[in-house]
């Protein structure tokens, strides 16, 4: 392995390599650095801060770049849950199975402190501009292995199995659910019910 492999953590030829599945995650604070420097770096631009995830994953060797896929699924699968549905649900007045996997991906997308604050209260996103939540954002969950099959000329290997069992207490979009459970989003943006 020559210097520039040594610097840049990248095999001579990645792809000669078969990649093995794996569960392992990428480190809590290197993950949410990457996805901080995406930010800082778009000014709020959805497009730009895929382009910015994909020059920092590019910096990173093909198994980095499993791991991190590995955490985004993480996390996605922890926000899958009936309480942040309920609350976007609210506020965009409908959301279907695909457009709520594209919505947490945004969540995620906006950096671990609106991450975290978003699942333990997604009423907190009463404090958000209605046209900066997206919903119909898809990008974000495809960059790694986009830029993982740039490098190896190979899909991500499926080792970590993301969340499907959706969590927390149901609610009914007929009847008074989300009202009850949402008052503050309810009464902002019952006109979008």
């Amino acid at each position: 392995m020559g210097i520039f492999d040594k610097l840049f953590g990248r095999t001579p030829n990645p792809h000669n390599n078969n990649f093995t599945p794996t569960t392992e995650l990428m480190a809590d604070e290197e993950f949410w650095k990457l996805i901080k420097l995406s930010f800082d770096h778009s000014h709020g631009d959805f497009e730009i801060q895929q382009e910015e995830l994909k020059k920092e994953l590019k910096k990173l060797s093909p198994q980095d770049i499993i791991l991190f896929d590995n955490k985004f699924s993480q996390l996605r699968g922890l926000a899958y849950n009936w309480e942040l549905w309920g609350a976007i649900y609210i506020i965009h007045g409908g959301c279907g199975d695909d457009s709520f996997m594209d919505f947490r991906d945004w969540v995620i997308s906006q950096g671990k402190d609106f991450y975290n604050n978003t699942l333990a209260n997604p009423e907190s996103l009463i404090d958000v501009n209605e046209d900066k939540i997206e919903i119909e954002w898809e990008g974000m969950g495809y960059i790694p292995n986009e830029v993982f099959k740039d490098m190896t000329g190979q899909n991500l290997p499926e080792g970590f199995h993301e969340n499907q069992e959706i969590t927390g207490k149901k609610w009914e979009e007929d009847g008074d659910d989300l009202k009850i459970m949402f008052p503050k989003l309810y009464e902002k943006y019952q006109d979008n019910i």
